[in-house]
C-alpha cells in the first residue's frame, strides 16, 4: 500500500513515466533500506525493529534516506556526523534521472555509484543483469548493496572501484549514469561511452547549483548537451571541496547592497548564472541571534564576503568583504548580467567537455558564457 501510494503520487506529479512505472513496482524501495538509517531532510533516526510502521512509511516517503555519514566514521543509528556520504536518493530524483537518460531496452549501462543498490536494481529489471555494470568506491556500502540485490533477485555486475576511472572491461556503454555529482566530468566516462551515447550526471559548481546534465558523446571524443532538471547529489569523493572557511581577518571593505538574498539564492536559474560567473566561490547561509548572514569564501585567494540580512525586512543590507577578490561585487555584476540577458532559465544553458576543458554555453554550444 505504501509503495502504490508513492508511485501514484510520482505519476500524478509527472515525475514517473509509464515506461518506468512497472520497474518501480517490481523493485520495492524498502528492500534496499537499511534496518537503521537517517530519514528525511531532518535526518531522523528510525529503527525497523523498534518502529516498523514508521520505518516502512519513511521508506516510501519522497525524501532522501542517508545510510552513511562521514565515510562510515559514524555508525548507523549513531549521532549525526558532519556530512552525509551515502544515501538512497529521493524517488522523484531517481525517476527523473532514469527518464532523462532516454534508456531503451537492450542498452548497456554503466552506473557510477551503486549506493544502496535500488537504482541498480531498477536498471537491471529494465535491461537485464548482463547489460548493467555498477561501481562503488566504498566496499562496506557495496557489500550491503550486493546482499540487497541478491535478496531481490538481481545479479548485475557490481565492482569495487573508483568511479572516476569508469569500468573499461565492459565498455563501450550506451549510457553512463552517475548517482554522485561532479565538478568536472571525468575523461574516462566519455572514452567508455559509444559515439551517440549519453552521459547523465549531476553537475555542480563551487557555489550551490546542482543540475542534471545530459551530454551526448561525439565521434571526436567530445561530449555536449543541456542541463535538464535540478539535482542535488553528494559530490564524488575525489572531487570534494574543502569545507573550511576563510578567516575574516585583515583590512575589510564595508558597503551596502540592495540585492536581496532571495533574488540571487532563491532562484535556481539566477543562482546558477551567478555560480558560473563567480567561480571558485563557496556560499552558505548562517543563522544566529542577529538573523541571517550570507557567507562567501574563496580559499585559493583568501577572499571573503559577508552580507548581513538580519530578518530581511530592510531595503539595503550591510556588506563586509576582504581579500584580493571583491566577491560580493562579483555577485552583483553576475546578477546584473543575468538580468540583462533576459533572466534565462537554467534549461537554456549547456555544457561541452573536450578533454580537460569544460565550456558552459547558452542556447547553443557556440555561444560560450564561461570556461568552468
Amino acid at each position: 500500500m505504501e509503495q502504490a501510494r508513492l508511485l501514484d503520487e510520482l505519476a500524478a506529479a509527472g515525475h514517473l513515466s509509464g515506461a518506468w512505472r512497472p520497474h518501480f513496482e517490481r523493485v520495492p524501495r524498502h528492500e534496499f533500506v537499511p534496518e537503521v538509517a537517517w530519514f528525511g531532510w531532518d535526518n531522523r533516526v528510525i529503527s525497523r525493529a523498534d518502529e516498523p510502521e514508521a520505518w516502512l512509511h519513511a521508506a516510501y516517503a519522497d525524501e532522501p534516506i542517508v545510510t552513511q555519514f562521514d565515510d562510515g566514521k559514524v555508525l548507523p543509528g549513531g549521532a549525526r556526523g558532519l556530512s552525509p556520504s551515502s544515501s538512497l536518493s529521493m524517488p522523484t530524483l531517481v525517476a527523473r534521472m532514469l527518464d532523462a537518460a532516454m534508456i531503451v531496452d537492450g542498452m548497456r549501462v554503466l552506473e557510477i555509484g551503486t549506493g544502496s543498490g535500488w537504482s541498480t536494481a531498477l536498471l537491471a529489471d529494465r535491461l537485464g543483469d548482463a547489460n548493467v555494470t555498477s561501481i562503488e568506491i566504498d566496499t562496506t556500502i557495496l557489500r550491503a548493496a550486493q546482499q540487497a540485490l541478491r535478496q531481490a533477485g538481481y545479479a548485475p555486475t557490481t565492482v569495487a572501484a573508483d568511479g572516476t576511472e569508469g569500468y573499461a572491461a565492459h565498455a563501450p556503454y550506451d549510457r553512463v549514469l552517475a548517482t554522485c555529482s561532479v565538478y568536472r566530468v571525468p575523461p574516462a566516462w566519455i572514452a567508455q561511452t559509444r559515439p551517440g551515447g549519453y552521459i547523465v550526471t549531476p553537475w555542480r559548481l563551487a557555489m550551490p547549483s546542482g543540475l542534471l546534465v545530459r551530454l551526448q558523446v561525439n565521434e571526436d571524443g567530445t561530449a555536449s548537451g543541456p542541463f535538464v532538471v535540478p539535482a542535488w547529489f553528494m559530490v564524488m569523493r575525489d572531487q570534494r571541496r574543502s569545507t573550511d572557511e576563510v578567516p575574516m581577518t585583515g583590512p575589510a571593505l564595508d558597503g551596502r547592497t540592495s540585492l536581496r538574498r532571495g533574488e540571487v539564492f532563491g532562484s535556481e536559474s539566477a543562482q546558477f548564472a551567478v555560480a558560473v560567473l563567480v567561480p571558485s566561490c563557496d556560499q552558505w547561509t548562517e543563522s544566529g541571534e542577529a538573523g541571517v548572514t550570507v557567507r562567501l569564501d574563496d580559499l585559493a585567494s583568501g577572499s571573503w564576503a559577508a552580507v548581513a540580512y538580519g530578518d530581511e525586512s530592510g531595503t539595503d543590507f550591510a556588506v563586509r568583504q576582504g581579500g584580493p577578490r571583491r566577491l560580493w561585487n562579483e555577485v552583483e555584476a553576475a546578477y546584473a548580467w543575468w538580468q540583462d540577458a533576459g533572466r534565462p532559465e537554467y534549461t537554456r544553458f549547456g555544457l561541452t567537455v573536450d578533454g580537460t576543458t569544460q565550456r558552459l554555453w547558452i542556447d547553443e554550444p557556440g555561444t560560450v558564457v564561461a570556461n568552468v
